[in-house]
C-alpha cells in the first residue's frame, strides 16, 4: 500500500474516531458530574450527534469502535474476574446466577417468540437482562438498531431498580447480605448494583459485587450458546453447523484464566478494566451515533415490553433463589 493510500484512509478513519473519542470522554466526565449510568449518556450524546447528520463523513471512524473496538472491550472484561473472589461465593451462588442466567434467556426467548419478535432480537435482549446489561447486548450479535434500544431500555430498567430493590429488600426482611445477594442477581449493569448496595450498607455493597461478578462469569458461555442458537436454519430447525467461539470470547476466557493463574499485575488489571470501560462506552456512542434518534421510533415496542417482562422474570427468581440458599 503507497503513502498516498494510507493518507487517504487515515484522513477518513480520523473524525470517526476523534468524535467516539469524544463520546467516551465526555460520558465519563458526566457520569462523574451527573451521576447517571454512562451507557446512557453515551447513548444520549451519540445520538445528539448522530441528528447532525454526519454520519458519511464519521461512518467509517466510528465503525472501528462499534465493532471491533466494543469486542475487544468486552474480551478486556475477563482480566477483571478473579477465581479467589469467585471461589468465595460458594457453589450457592454459582448456581444461582447459572439459573438466572440461563432462565432469563429461556424466558426471553419465549416472551419475544410469544410478542412475535424475531428470535435473534429475543435472545440479544433476554441476554442484557440475563447477564451484565450493555455489555452482553454488544457482545451478542444483532442488528444496531436492536442494540441501542436495548442499552437504552437496561439502563433505564438498572436505574429504577437501583432506586427501587433496597425499599423493596427491606420491606421483604431480606438481610443486608441477602439484600446483596438479590441485588446482584437482578440489577443489569454494575454501576447500579454498586449504588443499590452501597445504599444499604457496605456488606450489602461488596456482597452485591460478588453475586454480579458470578453472573458475568456466564457471558462468555452464554454468547457462544446464543451463536449455537442462532445457527439453526428456519427451515429445517436443524443446526447448520456449529462455529467455533469468536475470538473475544476466547480472549474473555484467556484474560480469565490468566488472572486467575496470577499471570496479570494488579496494575495492569487496573489498566485493562478502564480501558474496558472506556472501549465499551465508544462503541455505545459510535452505534448510536451511526443511527440517529430517528432509528428508536423504528423499532418495535414489543422489545421495550419484553426487556419489562424479563427484568420482573430475572428479579422474581433472584428472590426466590436468595431466599432458598441464603
Amino acid at each position: 500500500m503507497t503513502a498516498a493510500a494510507l493518507r487517504l484512509g487515515a484522513s477518513k478513519l480520523a473524525p470517526g474516531l476523534a468524535a467516539g473519542l469524544a463520546l467516551a470522554v465526555l460520558s465519563k466526565l458526566l457520569f462523574q458530574t451527573l451521576h447517571a449510568p454512562a451507557p446512557l449518556i453515551a447513548v444520549i450524546l451519540g445520538m445528539m450527534l448522530g441528528a447532525l447528520g454526519l454520519q458519511s463523513q464519521l461512518g467509517a471512524g466510528l465503525d472501528i469502535f462499534a465493532k471491533p473496538g466494543l469486542r475487544l472491550g468486552v474480551a478486556m472484561m475477563g482480566a477483571q474476574i478473579s477465581w479467589a473472589e469467585f471461589a468465595a461465593l460458594g457453589g450457592p451462588a454459582i448456581l444461582a446466577s447459572g439459573v438466572v442466567v440461563l432462565g432469563g434467556l429461556a424466558i426471553g426467548a419465549a416472551a419475544g417468540l410469544a410478542l412475535g419478535l424475531p428470535f435473534a432480537e429475543a435472545l440479544i435482549a433476554a441476554a442484557a437482562c440475563s447477564i451484565c446489561g450493555a455489555s452482553a447486548a454488544l457482545a451478542s450479535p444483532a442488528n444496531q438498531r436492536t442494540t441501542a434500544l436495548v442499552i437504552v431500555g437496561v439502563n433505564l430498567l438498572s436505574t429504577i431498580a437501583m432506586l427501587a430493590y433496597p425499599p423493596l429488600a427491606n420491606a421483604l426482611g431480606l438481610s443486608a447480605h441477602q439484600a446483596g445477594v438479590f441485588f446482584g442477581l437482578s440489577i443489569h449493569d454494575v454501576a447500579q448494583v454498586a449504588g443499590a448496595g452501597a445504599s444499604v450498607s457496605p456488606e450489602t455493597a461488596n456482597t452485591a459485587a460478588l453475586a454480579k461478578l458470578a453472573r458475568i462469569v456466564w457471558l462468555g458461555p452464554a454468547v457462544v450458546l446464543i451463536g449455537i442458537m442462532l445457527t439453526r436454519s428456519p427451515e429445517g430447525g436443524r443446526v447448520s453447523g456449529l462455529r467455533a467461539p469468536p475470538a473475544f470470547v476466547l480472549g474473555f476466557a484467556a484474560l480469565a484464566a490468566a488472572r486467575g493463574l496470577n499471570l496479570i499485575p494488579p496494575a495492569l488489571v487496573s489498566t485493562l478494566a478502564a480501558c474496558s470501560s472506556f472501549l465499551l462506552l465508544a462503541g455505545v456512542g459510535a452505534i448510536s451515533a451511526k443511527l440517529g434518534p430517528q432509528a428508536l421510533l423504528q423499532v418495535k415496542p414489543k422489545l421495550a415490553v419484553m426487556l419489562g417482562t424479563v427484568t420482573v422474570a430475572v428479579a422474581v427468581l433472584a428472590y426466590a433463589l436468595t431466599r432458598i440458599f441464603f
